[in-house]
Order: structure tokens, then sequence, then C-alpha cells
């Protein structure tokens, strides 16, 4: 008896040992989800897997599904709300079983067993996955990037009744089509789809609000006037304006009256007006340019700019006096200014009528101001040179060009800090050469001359002895004197 109570008490338990052993084997290859598995709140433990995907069907209806909607949101702020039909967002039920199936079947008896023991007794979840079409997602995008990509906008400063008025700028936002798939592949498989994020990029305007911040007032300011009846001239002039406003002079930085006006041709926008070219006055692209530059050039050198590149005009010319004229030719002679100062400079070009004027806004400086005093030699006029001109009647007589006196003028800035002279800079030294005064005659007729008098092509008075006559001026420190210059005849370039 004794012998069989001992083989009873090994045997039952191997046998149901083996029992377990053989069922829980069988279970693993049939289609019954562990006991205590759930996917997302919906119990499945014990259900065979067509089983529970009808109840998962039946807890996430289609219909209540389609209703559903997804929030876009950039920078964290609702931008867009879309459908789920729109984005084809379903839920994946067969995934979601087969992950329910896995537990307590691994490669491992002993981790089978511990998963089926552990989700037996404290439950185990398994998420419900979806799925979702990104070629429709990504055309959705496309479609939001029209309205949510934007360019950097740039800080201005707006001159207007005598007042500055800093415009803040704008960072540029650009959607990140690729990077808010991904984004959204790794939400939507978790079926975080509630609340998808888009993600952008972003990038700082060049001339930022803290650039500017610290401009209040005008430093320098140039005005000179034009003829509006010169249509193209005056269309030239206001294009070129244009294109200097608004320029932004960061501390030490140079900038370039060629770079920012660019080439003067028909394809730029400027038309045919009057220039002069070696001291002779033609048509050509781009006529009254150089008296913007001018101007800008007067306004730099009030402003305490300091001068990298100035050429003067081949002779004076009349809408600035001699030695404050600035000319220029794209690609040969340019305009280049630099600031000197520890804060910003900033341009603002208005033409209004026939006057044209350029302002200098920075940082003011009490006390401060640059006068512009001019030291002048002139050479008398009277030169004058006659050719014959066939194509005029006879004793007929035409002048095509005034002519201008000679000069030579030296510039000096002078700065004063409340009323007195601390510094004197000579800024140039120019010479203008003497443009005799040019008159065409109609050629007598054969009759009433000789024929040597009929071949004659060129005649000239005689030139009279340079006069000089210096303007006076004075750069004690005490001065005060503003500039003294002649003003010329000649038509303006």
């Amino acid at each position: 008896m004794r012998r069989w109570f001992w083989v009873g008490v090994f045997t039952v338990p191997l046998v149901l040992l083996i029992g377990v052993g053989v069922a829980f084997g069988l279970w693993q290859r049939s289609d019954i989800i562990a006991w205590g598995v759930r996917v997302n709140a919906i119990a499945v433990g014990g259900q065979k897997a067509q089983q529970a995907k009808l109840l998962l069907a039946q807890a996430f209806s289609d219909a209540a599904i389609g209703q559903a909607t997804a929030m876009l949101t950039c920078q964290g702020k609702p931008v867009h709300t879309a459908p789920l039909e729109h984005l084809n967002i379903a839920a994946d039920f067969e995934a979601a079983v087969q992950d329910a199936l896995m537990i307590g079947r691994r490669t491992s008896l002993w981790a089978s067993l511990t998963e089926v023991w552990s989700a037996w007794r404290y439950g185990r979840t398994v998420p419900l996955h979806w799925r979702w079409d990104k070629k429709q997602a990504k055309a959705l995008l496309q479609r939001l990037a029209l309205d949510i990509n934007r360019p950097p906008q740039r800080a201005w400063v707006d001159w207007r009744d005598g007042q500055v008025r800093i415009v803040p700028s704008q960072d540029g936002i650009e959607l990140a089509i690729d990077e808010t798939l991904q984004l959204w592949d790794e939400q939507i498989a978790a079926g975080q789809w509630q609340i998808l994020p888009l993600n952008v990029r972003t990038w700082r305007a060049e001339v930022t609000t803290d650039k500017v911040a610290m401009i209040d007032g005008v430093v320098g300011q140039a005005t000179t006037s034009f003829s509006v009846r010169q249509r193209n001239r005056t269309h030239n002039i206001r294009l070129t304006a244009k294109r200097l406003d608004h320029v932004f002079i960061p501390p030490g930085e140079t900038i370039s009256f060629n770079e920012s006006v660019g080439p003067r041709t028909r394809k730029q926008g400027f038309r045919i007006a009057r220039v002069l070219v070696r001291g002779q006055f033609t048509e050509d692209f781009g006529g009254g340019v150089c008296q913007v530059a001018g101007t800008l050039y007067n306004a730099a050198l009030r402003a305490g700019m300091e001068i990298v590149e100035r050429h003067r005009h081949s002779r004076p010319i009349g809408y600035l006096p001699a030695g404050l004229d600035a000319t220029v030719n794209f690609g040969t002679l340019d305009l280049k200014l630099r600031n000197p100062f520890p804060t910003p400079l900033y341009l603002r070009a208005f033409v209004k009528g026939g006057r044209l004027n350029i302002i200098v806004l920075g940082k003011r400086q009490d006390g401060a101001e640059y006068r512009l005093v001019r030291q002048v030699q002139r050479w008398g006029s009277g030169n004058k040179k006659i050719i014959s001109d066939p194509s005029l009647p006879p004793t007929a007589r035409k002048v095509t060009d005034k002519g201008s006196g000679g000069y030579r003028v030296v510039v000096w800035r002078l700065r004063l800090d409340n009323g007195v002279v601390t510094q004197r800079e000579r800024i140039s030294n120019d010479t203008y050469a003497l443009k005799p005064r040019l008159i065409r005659v109609g050629m007598p007729s054969a009759k009433a001359s000789p024929p040597s008098a009929a071949k004659a092509v060129m005649s000239s008075t005689p030139q009279p002895q340079p006069v000089v006559l210096t303007e006076g001026f004075s750069l004690s420190p005490s001065s005060q004197n503003g500039e003294t210059a002649p003003q010329d005849e000649p038509s303006s370039p």
C-alpha cells in the first residue's frame, strides 16, 4: 500500500503537468487569445480571433470613425480640422488581433507561460493599430502650405510727420511636409490622431526689429529739384529713388549705389533720357540717375558717413553746386558709402512733384552736426566755338551747348559739437575744365560767298585769359560758415 501511495504521489502531479503542457501546447496552436488581454478598452481575452475582430468592429464602427475629426495645429495653434476620411484613417483590427494572439506564443516556453500568467493575473492591453493614406495626407498638406508658407518680413522704418515708427519684422515659415508625414506616421500608428501637429521650419528676416530699434531720427538729408516736364528723366529718378528707399546699413558696412540700383537698362525699367558723357550731352538709358546719386552723396556727407568711392562729373551740373555732385556708371563708376558709427543707418528716398529728398535716419547725437564748406576758384566763361552746319538755313544760328566756366573746388566737412568745430576733413579736390559755348551756323550760299568760305567748318573766338575768383571761407575752430557757391547755367544731365 505504501508503495502505491508514493507512486500516486509522483504520478498524479506528473500526469497533471503533462496534461497542462499538452493543453498549453494545443492552446498555442489555436486562434484563442490569452485570458485578460484587452485591445484598447475592449476585452478580447478567451475569444477566437474572428470573434475578437467582430467585437472591435462593433466598438469602433466605421460610421463613428467617419464622423471623427483630427485637429491640425501649427506652433501650438489650431489651423485646420480634417475629417478622418480626408486622411483615409481607419482602425486596423487585423493587426491588433495579431498582436493580441502573440501574447503567450513566444519562442521561449518560460516566457510564454510568464506572459499568460501575467495577462490572466494583472491584465494586458494591446493598442489598436490604425492605417492611413500618406498620398492623400500629402495632398492635404500641399494645399495647407499655400496658406501657411510665408517669406520673412523685414523690419521697416517709417518716417512720417517728423516721427520715426518701427514696423516689426516677422519670421518666415515653411511647412516641412516630409517631416510632418513622418511625425504623423508615428502618432497615427499609436492611435494618437486626434491632434496632429504640423512640422514647420522658420527663418529670421535679414533686417530684424532689434537691428533698427535704436534709430530715432534724421542724421542727414539733402534735396534737389528737377523738371517734371522731362517725363523719361522723371521716371528714372522715381525708379532709382524707389530702389534706394529702405536700404539698411549696419555698423561698419559699406553700400554700393550700383548694387542697390542695378543696371540701367530697358529690361530693368529705365528709359532713355539726357545724360552727360565725356563732357557732352547725349541720350541714353538711365538719364537722371546721377541726380539721385548726387543727392544721396550730399545726404551722406551731412550724416557723417565715410566716402569710400565717389566721382565728379566732367563739367558742372545744374542741380548741385560744383564739387558736391556725384556721377555713376554701372560697371565702371560707383558711389560707395560706409557707416562709421556703432549704430545702424537707414535710407529713405521721397519724390514729390519736382523735388527729390533723401533722408539718412540713425541714432541722433545730441549737439552734433556736420557742415559742408567749399573753397571755389572759378575761371570766367566767354569762350565760344562756332561750327558750320550745312543742315541749317543760311545765316541761321543755333546754340547747342551753353558752355560752362572752369572750376577748382575743394570741399571740407566740419563736425560741430554744440556749435564748436571739433573736426575738419577735406572731402574732395575737383577740377572742372572750361567748356566753350557751342554755336552752329548755317553755311552761306555759293552766290553770296566765295567758295573758300563754304569750306570753313569751324571757327572760335579767342579764348580769354582765366580770371581766378576765390570764394572765401574760414576753417578756423570758431567757423560756422555754410556753403558758398555759384550756381551754373548748364542743364541737368
